[in-house]
């Protein structure tokens, strides 16, 4: 199991474990997630409700024995929102420049005063102004401040994707606001939220958006649970009969909305996969290959990055690693308008070679939920294909039936065991799964997928297919042969060393060797990673590079994780590389024409209609991944960055952002020597003439090495 706790988490653990164990005996063996956020709500649940206000049975009453601290004889206030020094006076007296703070407001819930109005687990002592200066704002990691008094910080932070009012409390406390807002969207779970900034109007499970989860479990972690909590927790329990129990377990985190949602959670600290084995902590992800089959594709998505690789064929709403709940998925559902959205998109596995594969099977786990009435099978399918070479409208899909239902009660997955490759597949080398998703703006459901698994039993295999003979050197298809490398593809041999007679090719692999070889934009680092025909985006924190507003590039957006981009706006840039006029640079092709510093007395970002010294950058990547994107010319002073004050990208000379480049690279046959029976024109990327290659010619006079489009393919020139 991938659990991260500190060795006070695991200590604490021990002591509560057998402190409380009565008290959550009902929880005990009961499996994650869903069914285990649920057993909290109908434990805690049950609690007295304490009056609201002042009085000594009141809340002020209960925050003299919960929030105080003796010093030198008098009760200290421990003010969790700003660092002032106040002293309570008589049991129960409210205390002057001080409120009641609810910290998941109550307006959330349109302020009926009812048990969570007075639930004193996330009632506290505050001060007036920050509570003031709060407001009923969600917690998030804020990107700008507009006020602060040092521990209570106020502004605007990236929430579920656009940016918003936010509060961020100090380190010190950040864990200690996590686990209350997990205690207070389990213990109340059942409320209709009339704000929903950070969970949904009416869910029992997850309740939290992932975007809250995420947030959550990084304080909890970050923060661990400190004395104080324990001693006001026991407070709380002692006058209101509930605890919050993410404190006496820290780990159940992990267990509702965390890494451990298929473990059954024990109170002895036994770990048990969900199938009823317990023991060290391995199960749990459906990977057990059978006993003689030989595994092809084992993807928990669990990790930072996947296998699987993302296109959409229409919209912008791609499959994404949700690396919290572990999972792939899938939905065109705007959570901040409350709309849907046409959208295809499409999950694809690598390309697998299954030439000596006599038998092969898949096993997964999914849901689908909130899709079309009647179109679970339609809109949600498991696809395979031969000769994918990274665009699935060029692909004769075949739909596997995988018995595709809807889930109209909760999220919990499905498992499908054993669906069996079609036999026309097996002795193929060419081959790819693809999971395929359709919403629409009547209705976008959410496709998820976990714990995919591809396994075959081989026999002695095939390697030349239908018309292939190893023994003169051919290993290819039914046409295709290795040539210099390649496994299919044109009609060269590998024995007699032809590299191709015809228009053999070497492969499909990505035009700089697999450098970028996801779908997804990924981090560059080194800039030598970068070569012709690359595209990229420029991106400075949570904005990217998108249209020409004439001197300058606007400002659009995105987001990133783990060095890989989740999202990106329909109107961001996607800019390809070309060789530049000055060795060693690049042309940034924009597909009308290429970024270009035009001026040497300002910050001027046009774009040009043709390479030269001008339109050509060098680029260099320096620590954290920060890019130096430099004119040339007579234009070296001026380099692409953010402005902060006027937000916008441009051509500047010094003393603003340096951005980060994020890049993918195309997929396109590599070709040695082109060798053709008719004249062909030759296309940049963008779509320029460049030329024609004549009959039997190898390469045009003056054509540079980079991906060109040659007889409607793209082609890499050496």
């Amino acid at each position: 199991m991938k659990r991260l706790f500190t060795q006070f988490m695991l200590l604490l653990f021990v002591t509560t474990a057998v402190a409380q164990a009565e008290y959550y005996s009902s929880i005990d063996g009961t499996k994650g997630g869903a069914d285990l956020k649920n057993a909290l709500y109908n434990l805690i649940k049950i609690h007295k409700q304490i009056s609201y206000g002042s009085g000594s049975s009141s809340t002020w009453g209960a925050f003299y024995t919960t929030d105080a601290v003796i010093e030198n004889g008098k009760r200290r206030v421990l003010d969790m929102y700003s660092g002032e020094t106040r002293y309570f006076g008589d049991k129960g007296e409210a205390i002057g420049g001080m409120n009641i703070e609810h910290s998941v407001a109550k307006s959330w819930w349109g302020g009926t005063k009812n048990n969570a109005y007075c639930d004193l687990h996330h009632l506290n002592p505050s001060d007036q102004d920050a509570n003031s200066r709060k407001s009923n704002y969600p917690l998030g990691e804020l990107t700008s401040v507009s006020w602060d008094n040092g521990v209570t910080f106020v502004g605007k932070a990236k929430i579920d994707g656009s940016s918003q009012n936010a509060y961020e409390p100090c380190d010190e406390y950040k864990g200690d606001f996590a686990r209350t807002f997990m205690y207070m969207f389990t213990c109340y779970q059942d409320l209709t939220w009339e704000y929903t900034w950070m969970n949904y109007e009416n869910s029992a499970y997850p309740t939290l958006k992932p975007w809250a989860v995420e947030l959550l479990l990084k304080w909890h972690e970050q923060d661990p649970v400190s004395e104080k909590e324990v001693n006001r927790n026991n407070a709380v329990y002692a006058v209101q009969g509930n605890r919050n129990p993410y404190i006496d377990y820290p780990q159940l985190a992990e267990y509702v909305w965390g890494d451990s949602t298929t473990y059954v959670f024990h109170l002895n600290g036994d770990v048990e996969d969900g199938s009823g084995s317990i023991g060290g902590g391995t199960g749990g992800d459906n990977t057990e290959i059978e006993s003689g089959w030989t595994e092809y594709i084992n993807e928990n998505f669990d990790g930072t990055s996947m296998v699987f690789t993302t296109q959409e064929t229409t919209g912008n709403y791609p499959w994404e690693l949700s690396t919290y709940y572990k999972l792939a998925l899938a939905s065109s559902y705007d959570s901040e308008t409350g709309t849907g959205n046409d959208a295809e998109s499409w999950l694809i596995s690598p390309v697998i070679d299954l030439s000596k594969a006599e038998e092969a099977k898949i096993s997964f786990d999914y849901v689908i939920r909130y899709c079309q009435s009647g179109k679970a099978s339609e809109y949600h399918q498991l696809l395979i294909g031969k000769d994918y070479s990274g665009d699935v409208e060029e692909v004769a899909w075949e739909v596997i039936d995988f018995g595709a239902a809807e889930n109209t009660t909760s999220w919990s997955l499905t498992e499908v065991k054993d669906i069996e490759i079609p036999a026309k597949y097996l002795g193929e080398k060419n081959v790819a799964i693809a999971f395929y998703y359709k919403g629409t703006a009547t209705k976008s459901g959410t496709f998820e997928i976990d714990n995919f698994i591809l396994q075959a039993i081989e026999g002695e295999g095939n390697e030349g297919g239908s018309g292939g003979n190893e023994g003169d050197g051919n290993e290819g298809g039914s046409t295709g042969n290795e040539g210099d490398g390649n496994e299919g593809g044109g009609t060269g041999n590998e024995g007699d060393g032809n590299e191709g007679s015809g228009s053999g090719n070497e492969g499909t692999t990505g035009g700089n060797n697999g450098n970028f070889t996801g779908n997804s934009f990924t981090l560059v680092t080194d800039a030598a990673q970068l070569t012709a025909g690359d595209s990229i985006v420029i991106v400075y924190e949570d904005y990217v590079m998108g249209a020409s507003a004439g001197n300058y590039r606007y400002r659009t957006d995105v987001m990133t994780s783990n060095g890989t981009v989740t999202y990106l706006a329909a109107d961001a840039q996607k800019i390809v590389l070309e060789e530049g006029a000055v060795e060693g640079t690049f042309a940034l092709n924009v597909g009308d024409g290429y970024l270009a510093a035009v001026s040497t007395s300002s910050n001027h970002l046009k774009t040009a209609t043709a390479v030269d010294n001008n339109s050509s950058w060098k680029i260099t990547i320096g620590n954290d991944a920060l890019a130096t994107v430099q004119a040339q010319g007579d234009k070296t002073r001026n380099t692409i960055q953010y402005n902060t004050g006027s937000p916008r990208f441009s051509c500047y000379t010094g003393s603003q952002k340096p951005v980060n480049i994020y890049a993918k690279s195309p997929v396109a046959t590599i070709v040695r020597e082109i060798k053709c029976g008719n004249n062909l024109s030759i296309y940049s990327l963008a779509g320029v003439y460049v030329g024609r290659l004549a009959e039997n010619e190898s390469k045009p006079s003056g054509l540079k090495s980079g991906i060109y489009i040659i007889d409607g393919k793209k082609i890499f020139v050496k």
